[in-house]
């Protein structure tokens, strides 16, 4: 009997897992939500953790002997968001990673997409391929399962192929539709999680999730069509539109934009999977697409299913910015360096006052205090810097506001963030005042550790 941790617990494929996980084995469950959530069953227990805090995810991970990781950031995390999802991906990942490696956890498993053969990747491919390199850096045997769409009565993917077939009497298929795939039913990949946990054989390995045939998404549309008794007509356009395609997609699934447009980017390349990576278990028995679909479609059939749309606390910030890290740099010397940097480059406005732990931001005069920043030493390493908002005119009070800076994928880039952040100024005046200037001078921050890495210039720090 192992203790399984699941971040990701409350989606479709995690509360699946969850599932099958209670029926068919013995082991003890905590589920990590977003929000407070009760069980009535003795052998899972339900834990509050905000995934960007590495505090918060230690607390979560302390007692597990097998973590897994279904997490995927295509919804907004604060009201307002500065950073794209494939960031929000990174440093979810390496918060994970981290307390995995603090507590030197048994086995780690993951879910991310199917990696085509051929073909450039698109964001949201290269943003699941970087997670699986944070993972391994932390943990080398993670078991990784790679799946393209993933068929049930829960699943978003599955259900803007099923809005378009129902609202759509005529559709133009472009050339993208033509593509071919092999979705799995969700039962499948929930089954093939429960059978990797705690079996040595699959540690280490990655493994495509697929169905035992192929189609393209053209007769995946056909097929629903059929199933579903509905008289459709599917014209073939010889061009990819994907721009304009992303747009109907959105329009007539009625999708979040967030949600549709990084998954039509990635439908432009073949979502096969590869025939010496498939998952073979003696409990595991595969079934064709057809087989599949028409199960999930039984499924939703009486089933109201809603596009999810994340509730945010108002007024809170969050930023995630990337840069390269200079060579011979850790994330102590760029925090150094950003503190001397900053009122060089904002000269004659800005005053930086470094004190012990404090880090005083002043606006032409010392008296003037726009910011106060403490260092965290007990959460703080080579590897990331922990800053905490303790005051300042631009901020109201706050317990969790904190800026970091952190080395992921092997020292290759810093990420600069900002969590948690309450303006201490009016809304609607800080979104177009202050948070274009931070956004800004991150940008020029950036910049200028190119210019490091590249031998143009010097580090302030060290000159």
């Amino acid at each position: 009997m192992k203790t399984v941790t699941i971040a990701g617990a409350s989606g479709f494929v995690g509360t699946k897992i969850i599932e099958l996980l209670l029926e068919k084995t013995d082991h003890n469950i905590i589920a990590l939500s977003r929000s407070k959530k009760d069980s009535d069953n003795p052998r899972l227990k339900w834990r509050q953790a905000d995934l960007f805090s590495v505090l918060d995810l230690e607390k979560a991970l302390k007692d597990a002997d097998v973590a897994i990781y279904l997490v995927h950031s295509m919804q907004p995390s604060a009201h307002l968001d500065q950073a794209n999802f494939a960031n929000y991906d990174l440093i979810l990942a390496d918060n994970f990673g981290r307390a995995c490696a603090k507590f030197g956890i048994k086995q780690t498993l993951y879910l991310g997409g199917l990696i085509p053969k051929r073909g450039d990747l698109s964001l949201h491919l290269k943003s699941r391929l970087e997670v699986e390199e944070v993972l391994r850096e932390y943990a080398p045997e993670t078991t990784i399962f790679r799946a393209a769409m993933v068929l049930g009565k829960e699943g978003s993917s599955f259900h803007i192929l099923l809005n378009l077939v129902k609202r759509l009497p005529v559709m133009l298929c472009p050339a993208w539709t033509r593509m071919p795939t092999s979705p799995v039913h969700v039962d499948k990949v929930a089954l093939a999680f429960c059978l990797a946990i705690d079996n040595k054989k699959h540690f280490g390995k990655i493994y495509d999730l697929c169905s035992s045939n192929q189609v393209s998404y053209y007769a995946l549309l056909k097929t629903a069509s059929k199933i579903l008794g509905l008289e459709r007509r599917f014209i073939n356009v010889n061009l990819d539109f994907i721009k304009l395609s992303k747009l109907w997609v959105k329009t007539i699934s009625g999708a979040p934009r967030r949600l549709v447009y990084p998954l039509v980017n990635s439908l432009k390349n073949e979502m096969v999977p590869a025939p010496d990576m498939k998952f073979e278990s003696e409990d595991y028995e595969y079934e064709t697409v057809e087989q599949a679909l028409k199960r999930a479609l039984e499924e939703s059939n009486l089933h109201r299913y809603r596009f999810k749309t994340r509730s945010v606390e108002r007024k809170t910030v969050r930023s995630v910015q990337r840069t390269l890290l200079p060579k011979d740099m850790d994330a102590k010397d760029v925090a150094k360096e950003y503190l001397a940097w900053l009122p060089v480059a904002l000269r004659p406005f800005l005053i930086v006052t470094v004190n012990e732990h404090y880090a005083h931001f002043s606006l032409f005069h010392r008296g003037f205090r726009l910011l106060s920043l403490r260092w965290s030493p007990e959460r703080s390493e080579a590897t990331r810097q922990l800053f905490y908002i303790k005051g300042g005119m631009l901020a109201a009070p706050q317990d969790r506001g904190r800026l970091e800076f952190r080395e992921v994928l092997n020292g290759r880039y810093m990420l600069a963030a900002i969590h948690d952040f309450y303006p201490a100024l009016p809304w609607y005046f800080y979104i177009f005042s202050q948070a274009l200037v931070h956004l800004m001078v991150m940008k020029l921050f950036g910049r200028h550790l190119r210019l490091i890495s590249e031998g143009k210039r010097s580090c302030l720090q060290k000159s």
